[in-house]
């Protein structure tokens, strides 16, 4: 266990068929190497234990990360917030736990160390990671502030009003919770009654609505938490030289 007593869930039981590959999408190459190998090393610079949340009939693809991650299975893709379950054991033995996806390459050890020093100094209860998109809108969930600049929701772009819809300020799904809120929410999760699958970004709102400590560190350049969804993203990310 590392000295910060943190772990990272990193989330790469996605088939990633939008990618036209065969193999699951945190293993497709950027700047020739797998996407959530960048991630990987930037945990590992930050000093923190690793779990990978994998699909089990997957596991030889993932054998470069077994001496420096635990995998967990999830057997059935049901959901990002599913995923995160599967890794309720191991939880509770950290007292930080981060939750990243696993094909968003570009976060640097500065910024996870970043994250962590304000959660803590902060005493929140989860940080996340958000940007202001000028150039390039994606799909992702909106930041909603009030008044004040305090985030009183975060609402996913599909189900966004016309004025939410509008807002720059997006989510890219990397989070920082205490451990035992994060423990204790999950198990709060319910299905989407429209999909089946139970999403992780609900867990926000709960807190948000219980009054619970969120913040957001405001990533100065948006194109370090986007994801790569396919060859077109990755073909993007090159031409951005960002490595």
């Amino acid at each position: 266990m590392n000295q910060n007593n943190c772990l990272a869930i990193i989330l790469a039981a996605g088939k990633g068929t939008r990618m036209g590959e065969e193999i699951p999408k945190p293993l497709v190459s950027v700047y020739n190497k797998p996407i959530m190998s960048w991630i990987i090393d930037s945990f590992k610079a930050s000093n923190t234990d690793i779990a990978i949340v994998i699909n089990p009939k997957f596991e030889s693809l993932f054998n470069q990360y077994k001496d420096v991650a635990k995998f967990i299975h999830q057997e059935n893709q049901l959901g990002t917030g599913h995923a995160v379950m599967q890794a309720s054991n191991i939880i509770q033995d950290y007292d930080y736990v981060f939750v990243f996806v696993g094909d968003s390459p570009f976060i640097k050890s500065e910024m996870i160390s970043k994250m962590l020093s304000h959660h803590i100094n902060d005493n929140n209860d989860v940080t996340i990671l958000s940007a202001i998109f000028n150039d390039k809108i994606f799909p992702y969930a909106r930041v909603i502030r009030d008044s004040n600049g305090q985030i009183n929701k975060i609402v996913e772009e599909i189900d966004a009003d016309n004025n939410e819809i509008q807002i720059n300020e997006l989510f890219g799904s990397h989070y920082l919770f205490k451990s035992k809120i994060l423990f204790d929410y999950l198990s709060r999760l319910k299905e989407n009654p429209k999909t089946g699958e139970i999403y992780f970004t609900d867990i926000l709102n709960d807190l948000l609505a219980d009054g619970k400590k969120l913040n957001s560190i405001i990533v100065d350049d948006w194109r370090r938490v986007v994801g790569l969804n396919t060859k077109e993203d990755i073909e993007w990310a090159e031409s951005q030289k960002m490595i």
